[in-house]
Parts: structure tokens; sequence; C-alpha cells
């Protein structure tokens, strides 16, 4: 009998944990940017770099830069740019076992620490995708060397899981736009 109940017990919590990143949660938001600063350009000159294996963060990282009215730049094609000439670098990347693709955590690696940056990215992960995705947009902004004033993610249709189908939706890109006003507010303030 006890060990049935500790059985169910497990279960129950086990249940709680993976419902728990299904939650809503806040999905973006803008830091108190700090001692970090923009340069007096004004509007800011921004940025966004993006990696997509399946055409997610690509779609967000389009509506992003178009409301920055800034270029959205595949990583493999972000050669051709002089990057400190950006006040505000945006990096995207979808979420993979929790970490950015390995070309945006070299890209990351590489990058002299920008003026201001921010991250976002997608995810389709059913159950515990939430959670992953905070795991890699920590892992991003702690190669950024705190210079990160904002993080976005949001859903993205997973091709192996099939879950989350006709996202990026309309949602989700109303979220990146207001992401990227908050961003352009903040950085312009400085």
């Amino acid at each position: 009998m006890k060990r049935s109940c500790f059985h169910s017990f497990v279960l129950v919590c086990a249940a709680v944990f993976l419902l728990a990143g299904c939650a809503v949660q806040k999905t973006c938001y803008v830091k108190d940017p700090g001692t970090i600063s923009c340069t007096d350009t004004q509007p800011p000159k921004a940025l966004v770099v993006y990696d997509s294996w399946s055409g997610n963060t690509a779609s967000v990282a389009r509506v992003i830069a178009e409301e920055m009215n800034s270029p959205a730049v595949a990583v493999d094609d972000v050669g051709s740019y002089v990057l400190n000439d950006y006040d505000l670098i945006v990096v995207g990347s979808p979420v993979h076992g929790g970490m950015p693709t390995d070309k945006i955590s070299i890209f990351l690696s590489e990058l002299a620490a920008p003026h201001a940056s921010a991250v976002f990215v997608t995810y389709g992960a059913p159950f515990f995708g939430p959670a992953t995705a905070e795991c890699c947009l920590n892992i991003m902004e702690k190669k950024l060397r705190d210079t990160s004033i904002g993080r976005f993610r949001c859903h993205g249709f997973h091709h192996i899981f099939r879950t989350y189908p006709k996202h990026p939706d309309n949602k989700d890109k109303a979220g990146a736009v207001e992401f990227a006003k908050g961003l352009m507010i903040l950085c312009g303030e400085q």
C-alpha cells in the first residue's frame, strides 16, 4: 500500500513539473539597462542576427527587424557587417536541448561586447519548452557579457514533435513587435 502511494506521489510530482512548463509565463521583458549605453544616434542603429533551422526564428527576426527599421541577417552572412557600428545587436536562435545553435554560440563567443544587446528564441518542445527556452536565453545573455537589455521567447512549430502548428502566429509576432518597441525606446533614451 505504501509503495503505491509513493508511486502515485512521484507521478503527481512529475505531472506538476511537466505541466508547469505549459503555464502562461511572461514571454518577454526589457530590462533596466543600468550602465549600458547606446550612442547618441536617434533612433538607435540596430542589427538583428539570427540562426534558423525551420524558418521559425527567421520569421520572428524579420518581424523584430522590421519594427526596428533594421536589417535581419542570418548568422552565416553577418561577416559583411561592421558590428561596432551598431548601438544594439539583437540575437535570435532556435532552442535545441536548452542551448542556442552551434553557429549562434560561436558568434556570441567571438563577438566583442556590444554597446547594448538583446536575445530571443523560438521553441517547440512540449511540456518543458519554456524551461529550456529560459536556459537558452540565460546562456546567450551570459556570452553577451552583461550587455543584454531584454529577452523574448515564443513558440515555433516543432517538426519532430509536431507541436505548436501555425506558430509563430499573429500573437507571437505581436509580442515580438512589442519587444522591439521596448528595446528601441529604452536604447533611444540612453
